[in-house]
């Protein structure tokens, strides 16, 4: 169980759904506003955002592959997230962000409630002792860029557990860095699930079949972490593992239809 701002996360527990805006705003603070509006109207508990642009030294080198993918994509200025931030709160919905630089990680400690740590991020020590310094919640994600799996390594993620020093106040989510990922492999998520049962477990989805994380949450995932864009059509980054408007709301629906008991 972890707790993020008044909101309990964790077993038996409404599954936290996050709508993640990332950097599909294309560095236009209007254009990220209306993604707020999509994640509130959909009734997601969180909405979250990417704080860039990263610094290479804050990269491990086999990281630069993430590094160089992200480093020309427009993002919003610190004075725009902190307009973002409250935004957010005027309409009544979580917002947090990514941080993918140190400087990232000093700018949000203000204006978030929780962090969250990429994928490329849980194999920088350096990068991950700074956010642990801040005493906030974690959330972070298990993919990899790295391994044809497409996942981190146990051992991988023993290290970052071990930095972490048995925080209980940390959650993990499955995921597999594939843009877009064309399977979930229930089997292998239950086997995470079983392996780090001592923390909250969800799932970071690449994908924009719902179907994958209704079945984690099904499977008792409670947090879900999924992409969302403004249409099909708009250009942005992850458009193809992005949900539009009514198939976030058609999961969301899903999710909470079945926790009161009801099949989909």
């Amino acid at each position: 169980m972890i707790q993020i701002g008044n909101r309990k996360v964790g077993k038996d527990e409404p599954c936290f759904i996050i709508a993640e805006a990332g950097v599909a705003h294309n560095g236009h603070l209007d254009i990220a506003k209306r993604l707020v509006d999509i994640a509130v109207k959909t009734k997601c508990d969180a909405v979250k955002f990417q704080t860039f642009k990263p610094v290479k030294s804050d990269f491990p080198e086999e990281s630069m592959e993430f590094f160089n993918r992200w480093r020309n994509i427009p993002n919003l200025t610190y004075n725009e997230f902190i307009d973002l931030k409250k935004y957010c709160d005027k309409k009544n919905i979580l917002f947090f962000s990514t941080p993918h630089s140190l400087s990232a990680i000093d700018f949000l400690a203000p204006h978030v409630p929780v962090y969250k740590i990429a994928s490329p991020s849980i194999t920088n020590d350096y990068f991950v002792k700074r956010v642990k310094s801040k005493n906030k919640p974690i959330i972070a994600s298990t993919g990899s860029i790295t391994h044809e799996s497409r996942r981190a390594t146990e051992g991988e993620i023993n290290h970052f557990l071990s930095i972490m020093n048995n925080n209980s106040n940390l959650a993990l989510l499955y995921c597999v860095s594939q843009y877009p990922c064309y399977n979930f492999d229930e089997q292998a998520f239950v086997n995470f699930m079983n392996k780090y049962n001592g923390y909250s477990i969800g799932l970071s989805c690449h994908s924009k079949d719902i179907n994958y994380s209704y079945s984690a949450v099904r499977l008792g995932a409670c947090i879900i972490e999924q992409h969302i864009t403004l249409d099909d059509d708009f250009e942005c980054p992850d458009r193809k593992v992005s949900l539009n408007p009514n198939e976030l709301s058609d999961l969301v629906y899903a999710i909470r239809n079945f926790e009161e008991g009801n099949e989909k």
